[in-house]
């Protein structure tokens, strides 16, 4: 733990909400409790009033009385999730028992048939609640401990050897994304659900712990985790924010002690290599141990009650295994004559024409006319071969280089003459955790129940990337705290008020390996503005060399909240609401960078990018110091904030014994963010700018005004104090309906309105950015591959002149001193580079949640659902789209044609993307019964979006567009889209041994036979969608850089793909699909793709996502065995083995290139699923 005095807050707050829970007054949302609910009748199904039904918990010893109302009807409100016996009493009527009856985090409907006799007659009924779900409308799932506990899993998300995470890609329409950052396999609580995409809100215990940062949470310990509810779709108003919500419940004490020891071992030892794709891959290094025990019980009997955990992991294994690119050693000392490799040309010696209309020997068409264009001579026509002359290597290039790794494998050969995925590497790091749970619940009075609760944990571990470290490696110390009190008071059988406080923080602060160490100094880079690595990328090839991430995040999250539940008449009102209050005191992720160079070919193409599909190679620029991007940072920490007030008002309206219909409105304000010294800033496109320069500048003239600035909020131009403009009208109707037609059978259906947060991630662009320094340009945006940015022998003060015609007006005249700005505060401060832009008047994103659910029960233990499940966003995030693109009317003439010619290329979202889904999803369930347990469910769905976004950056999958001004051209398959799912989960107690069906009287066989039990997991789905861009070889004009020009199709992309290593079928690892491009010359429709160079200055026609990836199949196994330790006294122990991928089947990844134009193979290089592993599972029970 870095700093002690953190324990004090949450104590404070718990102490305060001790307090004020019994005021009543209203801030108010979420629970963690569960509702009984009913009505009473007699046998001619009139309603009776003036029923007394005690409420017995089984487990606490604790009894709680309540009264029907006119109507008939009762409501428990609040009460911990336990076992209850109900009893209901009333002259005239035989007494009615109900129970054991198993109440988890909802509602359950408990209704009572009164029979006329006398009281001291009993009718005893032992059977559960009916597996229908008859008092809401909402598409909800719950993950029960009891359940959890007996399937496999293995590892954690969040350290350990358990995770109630790893279920969530079991629910009926979950799954993610398998590009960037996310996971299609286990994408945890980054899931899309029913069409939402991945902005959700994580509950523990009723309070928010969703981080305000990058919307992700710390979830529960999973021994402490009683269970998981979760909502997706038409949930009721007492929620929110979010899409999606997960409502942890942690376990309690009881009146009888109890507890577990538990252990998770996983070794490498027992575990399957990952599919080889012929590298001769070892099985990655992993030793991971979590250990950890439980123990709760009663302080006083019947009134208050403890639970206590304490969970350690020691983890030493692979944190990384994958494949990298790296040069030969040919290449490294520039010579590419071999077979394959493009043509190259010496920048050195270009001749740059400003009027346009070049004419290229390489097979590119000739440019456009009035667009500046450049002409260069080929290393053959001068040195007599494909060879970079020694002499003309930069030396800090050479110095990058000794710090490669050296390749291990073949790789595949591309057709530009190199080897990609040459270079294998596992590399080991350590990830240990400490957590602890603790949590009190108290009975104050008959009426009136407390609740605290507090979970910590540390996580000290260590980031080694590909494990060239220094480089790219970073320690990480990750402490977390989530605290919450509640205060529950049974004013009167029909009043009830529920208050509660919670307090989450998070700290991180991450230290990259290479800071202080004179990295900068050690290559040569003068222009470094720190002392801690550079980042180099040299496109095709990895970025080894990279600094490592510097970082501090302090995120803390309050949320004060209180819901009263009044019941009248027919009517169960909560009414109530929250005030959320989101605190980030961090920095930028990766604040500290000395720089971060990028090279891309078109300095060794014959004509800048107007033929990079033609010829150069981004490591031959790189060699000669071409450098095409370049960007640098040295930002403070800042005081983000941001807050959420919300009110909310839900009936539930029992309009008959068999219809409860759901009417609820949710109203709430957001403030957008802001910052406790105005250290925000982005392009406004509001603020007065004006060309401070001395020349004129993309045709505005010198000390002309233009439109478009820098805003800042220390200054406040306009009258703009916050990056959103807030806003004070959001209101969420939401209604539902379940009518149980006959006893064993019930529709449903729901919709309502949902709101998403503005997670700092994707809405908090220009936060902390005032202060300190910054700059960065790429050229690609500027001068489309003729003047580099900056060459690497260069200073911060010198001028590009390393070309000809470079240097000048128009052709990246900046020196990185005059793009790298300390502090500044004019609209034309970031003049010529490309500043981030958030929009000001961003709206709520929103999604409209509707579902019809036919449910039926059958067989006493069965029940299937299937269900209709629709969902249409709109005002979503557009991700990083350039405001700034050319037109697609003024295609190629350069920049002076954007709306803002000051600037380069400028992202953010226009925040006006929409989406549709709809999903048929049917279920069929058993309950446990003759040992046999399961649940499967199927999804056929579609889902269709303009642009896919996520809370947490980068798990949304690739977010390629084409027209930043009509982002309704993008409209097509969401990364999310997996059109057919089939999933399950499935628990068998073979029937042998004590209190089974055979062998059931030896003591002997019991102990051999008895206690076995198996189960699994599956998982059976179709692909995700992917792009086809032209990547690099962007021949559009548009200046927005890579990937946003979609290809052209003129033949058939499903035939074989023929290189010089063989021939390919479709859809095979080398070639999942073909992306030749037409060669000059040859007929249209003769290969599948046109070359990009053949539609300059115009789009491309293919839609975005329409190509879909490999399918995914997996199965997870667990074999256990039970031992009853000491019977009498309920101590007992089990062991598990459990494997994930237990078929040791691999499920491959999307191809890693998905550009034409690039002379490259769509090869698949990954799995979604590695190799079989393992896990040993001990536990001892009391």
């Amino acid at each position: 733990m870095r700093n002690v005095s953190r324990w004090f807050l949450p104590l404070a707050l718990l102490v305060s909400a001790v307090l004020i829970g019994g005021t009543g007054v209203c801030f108010a949302q979420n629970t963690n409790s569960g509702d009984i609910r009913g009505t009473a009748t007699d046998s001619t199904g009139a309603v009776v009033p003036g029923v007394t039904v005690a409420v017995t918990d089984l487990d606490k010893g604790v009894t709680r009385t309540f009264v029907t109302d006119g109507a008939g009807l009762y409501d428990t409100g609040a009460i911990p999730e336990d076992r209850y016996q109900l009893t209901f009493t009333r002259d005239g009527f035989r007494t009615l028992v109900r129970g054991p009856i198993t109440v988890t985090l909802g509602i359950e409907t408990v209704n009572a048939t009164l029979q006329v006799g006398q009281v001291a007659q009993q009718v005893v009924v032992t059977t559960d609640v009916p597996m229908l779900q008859t008092e809401s409308g909402a598409v909800e799932g719950t993950f029960e401990a009891s359940t959890m506990d007996e399937l496999p899993q293995v590892g954690s998300q969040n350290g350990g050897g358990a995770d109630w995470e790893n279920f969530i890609v079991l629910m009926p329409g979950a799954d993610g994304a398998p590009e960037n950052s996310s996971s299609v396999s286990n994408p945890g609580t980054i899931s899309s659900i029913n069409g939402n995409l991945p902005f959700a809100d994580v509950l523990q215990d009723g309070a928010t712990t969703t981080l305000p940062m990058s919307q992700n949470t710390d979830v529960t310990i999973f021994e402490t985790t009683a269970e998981v509810k979760v909502s997706a779709t038409a949930f009721s108003a007492q929620f929110g924010v979010g899409d999606i919500i997960y409502n942890q419940i942690t376990k309690s004490g009881t009146n009888s002690f109890h507890g577990a020891g538990y252990e998770f071992l996983q070794n490498n030892a027992l575990n399957a290599a990952p599919y080889q794709f012929g590298s001769g891959k070892k099985v990655p290094v992993l030793h991971d141990n979590n250990f950890g025990g439980a123990v709760g019980g009663p302080i006083l009997k019947n009134k208050a009650f403890f639970y206590f955990d304490y969970d350690r992991t020691i983890h030493h294994g692979g944190a990384s295994t994958g494949f990298s690119t790296e040069p030969t050693s040919a290449m490294m000392s520039g010579d590419f004559t071999g077979a394959g490799f493009p043509t190259l040309y010496d920048p050195t010696t270009q001749t740059v024409n400003p009027a346009g209309g070049c004419t290229y020997t390489d097979g590119a068409p000739a440019s456009k006319a009035g667009v500046p264009c450049v002409i260069r001579k080929s290393f053959i026509s001068e040195y007599g071969s494909n060879k970079i002359p020694a002499g003309m290597i930069s030396s800090i290039a050479q110095a990058f280089q000794k710090k490669f790794p050296t390749p291990n494998v073949t790789g595949q050969l591309t057709s530009k003459g190199y080897y990609q995925n040459n270079y294998a590497y596992q590399a080991p790091s350590t990830n240990p955790y400490i957590k602890w749970f603790g949590r009190m619940d108290y009975d104050v009075s008959p009426s009136n129940r407390l609740t605290l609760a507090e979970t910590e944990s540390n996580n000290p571990g260590q980031t080694v990337n590909e494990g060239i470290c220094p480089f790219n490696c970073y320690s990480g110390d990750v402490s977390r705290d989530n605290a919450s009190v509640s205060d529950v008071w049974t004013l009167s059988t029909h009043f009830i008020n529920e208050a509660r406080l919670g307090f989450t923080d998070q700290l991180n602060f991450f230290v990259p390996q290479s800071l202080g160490q004179g990295w900068p100094a050690k290559f040569g880079l003068n222009f470094a503005v720190a002392d801690v690595s550079p980042g180099l990328s040299v496109s095709g090839f990895d970025g080894n060399i990279q600094a490592g991430t510097n970082a501090v995040y302090k995120e803390m999250v309050f949320d004060p909240s209180d819901v009263v539940t009044l019941i009248k008449g027919k009517h169960v009102l909560h009414f109530g609401g929250e005030f959320l209050i989101n605190r980030a005191d961090s920095t930028a992720w990766g604040n500290i960078q000395a720089a971060q160079i990028g090279f891309g070919g078109s300095y060794t193409s014959q004509g800048g990018g107007n033929t990079t599909s033609y010829d150069g190679l981004s490591y031959a620029d790189f060699l000669l110091g071409q450098t095409q991007s370049w960007g640098a940072n040295n930002t403070p920490e800042y005081g983000g904030r941001w807050k959420t007030p919300q009110m909310f008002v839900q009936d539930d309206w029992k309009f008959k014994p068999n219809l409860t219909v759901n009417l609820g409105v949710r109203y709430e304000v957001m403030t957008g963010w802001s910052e406790t010294k105005g250290n925000m800033t982005t392009f406004d496109p509001s603020v007065q700018n004006y060309n401070v320069s001395a020349s004129t500048v993309n045709g505005i003239a010198a000390g002309m005004p233009a439109l478009g600035g820098m805003w800042y909020g220390f200054i406040g131009q306009n009258g703009r104090t916050t990056l959103q403009k807030p806003k004070y009208n959001i209101v969420m109707p939401r209604a539902g309906f379940s009518w149980q037609v006959l006893p064993s059978t019930v529709i449903r259906g729901g919709i309502g309105v949902y709101t998403s947060t503005w997670s700092e991630d994707t809405y908090g662009g220009g936060l902390g950015n005032a202060f300190g320094s910054s700059g960065s340009l790429s050229d690609s945006n500027t001068t489309n591959g003729i003047c580099p940015i900056v060459s690497l022998s260069a200073g911060l003060n010198t001028a590009n002149t390393q070309d000809p015609g470079c240097g000048g007006p128009g052709f990246n005249p900046l020196m990185i001193s005059q793009i790298y700005n300390t502090a500044p505060n004019t609209p034309w401060a970031k003049n010529g580079t490309g500043p981030g832009y958030n929009q000001y008047n961003t709206p709520v994103p929103t999604n409209y949640q509707y579902s019809l659910t036919v449910e039926q029960e059958f067989a006493r233990d069965f029940a299937a659902s299937v269900a209709y499940v629709g969902n249409h966003g709109t005002h979503l995030n557009t991700g990083p789209v350039d405001i700034n693109q050319v037109p697609v009317n003024k295609l190629g003439q350069g920049r002076s044609a954007s709306p803002y010619p000051l600037f380069s290329s400028m992202t953010g979202s226009t925040n006006n993307a929409i989406s549709n889904y709809n999903a048929l999803q049917a279920v069929l369930t058993k309950r446990m019964s003759y040992g046999l347990q399961f649940s499967t469910n199927y999804t056929w769905s579609h889902f269709l979006d303009d642009m896919d976004s996520s809370g947490w950056g980068s798990r949304e999958g690739f977010q390629n567009y084409q027209n930043a001004y009509d982002i309704s051209q993008n409209y097509s398959n969401s990364n999310f889209d997996i059109r057919q799912m089939f999933k399950g989960e499935v628990v068998y107690q073979l029937p042998f041994g004590k209190g089974k069906m055979f062998m059931n009287n030896n003591l002997a066989l019991d102990e051999a036979l008895g206690g076995w039990e198996i189960s699994s997991t599956f998982i059976a789905q179709g692909g995700n969608p992917m792009g086809v861009t032209t990547g690099s070889n962007n021949t559009s004009g548009n200046l927005s850089g890579s990937y946003t020009q979609e290809a052209i199709l003129v033949g058939n992309y499903k035939t074989s793909y023929t290189d010089s290593t063989g021939t390919y079928p479709y859809h095979s690892l080398h070639s999942w699909f073909n992306d030749t491009v037409e060669a000059k010359g040859q007929a249209i429709g003769s290969q599948p793709w046109e070359n990009p160079s053949d539609y300059t200055n115009q789009y491309g026609t293919f839609r975005r996502n329409k190509i879909y990836g490999p399918d995914l199949t997996n199965v997870n196994f667990s074999l256990g065995k039970s031992f009853a330790i000491v019977p009498d006294r309920g101590i007992n122990f089990q062991f598990r083995a459990e494997a994930t991928n237990i078929l040791n089947h691999p499920s491959f990844g999307q191809p890693g290139n998905n550009q034409i134009g690039n002379n490259a193979p769509e090869t698949i290089t990954g799995v979604t699923i590695g190799g079989r592993v393992w896990e040993m599972v001990g536990r001892i029970s009391f």
